[in-house]
């Protein structure tokens, strides 16, 4: 993601590079995991959502209304997904220490 946030974009737009110039961990500070896939099926008109969910690291599940199932991460990827839900995996925050 590190190429779309804003920091990386006002660095390019300050005569930095696309690849070069970007500050020691940048790319690990902009690193986003996947949590939640919403599926839609159907028409426009009509049509039905599913979700994938990930609880932990590798377990996924499947809600379709009252029914939640085990999916695997190979049904999740397969799926044609209408929504995606990212979280950022390094919290930023300043600490105001005085």
């Amino acid at each position: 993601m590190t190429p779309f946030m804003s920091s990386h974009r006002r660095a390019v737009d300050m005569g930095g590079s696309e690849n070069n110039n970007a500050p020691q961990g940048i790319f690990e500070d902009n690193r986003y995991s996947l949590f939640a896939v919403v599926n839609h099926l159907g028409s426009l008109d009509a049509g039905h959502y599913t979700a994938y969910v990930r609880q932990m690291k590798g377990s996924w599940f499947k809600c379709d209304d009252h029914m939640i199932t085990r999916a695997s991460l190979r049904e999740v990827l397969d799926s044609e997904g209408y929504l995606l839900f990212y979280h950022k995996t390094v919290l930023e925050y300043e600490c105001d220490v005085s």
